[in-house]
């Protein structure tokens, strides 16, 4: 019996030393510096300037008057009547709203449009695994040091380009 469990102790310690020998190939990918160099980046921006382009210039105008609302209040405050602050005073809460309804929206579209972006560089660094058979892909974000060698980046920016 001892000598049963002592050869299985052995074959064990032998069939974990070569998981150990086994070289494993390490990627790193700098999904941030791949998102920043992507060409598909600069279009999202122009669609989203322009699908906001309108709303944007109604916000200045708005801005414009409620900047003056300001002014007015400081100058005049003390002589105003209440309907006429409360009315000024309504000027500028309007424009804080809007302003915090087009930051939102436009924050959501962002985040919708780079998300379309993140995923194209999912697929790509899939892609790079299958072909090149790589077992771990690393963000450069997470790690504190890798050399040139095992960055990826270059490779996943022109499978996103195709």
């Amino acid at each position: 019996m001892k000598k049963i469990i002592s050869v299985l102790g052995v074959s064990l310690a032998l069939l974990f030393s070569s998981f150990a020998n086994a070289e494993v190939k390490i990627g790193v990918v700098d999904v941030m510096s791949v998102l920043q160099r992507m060409p598909q980046r600069e279009s999202v921006a122009k669609a989203l300037d322009s699908e906001f382009e309108a709303r944007a210039k109604s916000l200045q105008a708005d801005e414009k008057r409620a900047s003056e609302a300001a002014a007015r209040l400081k100058k005049d405050g003390l002589t105003l009547s209440s309907s006429e602050k409360s009315k000024l005073n309504k000027t500028i809460s309007d424009f804080e709203n809007k302003a915090k309804a087009f930051s939102a929206d436009y924050q959501k579209r962002q985040k919708e449009e780079f998300g379309k972006l993140l995923t194209k560089i999912q697929e790509a660094v899939k892609d790079i695994v299958e072909i090149e058979k790589y077992d771990i892909i690393l963000n450069a974000e997470t790690v504190l040091s890798a050399s040139d060698a095992v960055n990826i980046s270059d490779k996943v920016l022109e499978q996103v380009k195709k």
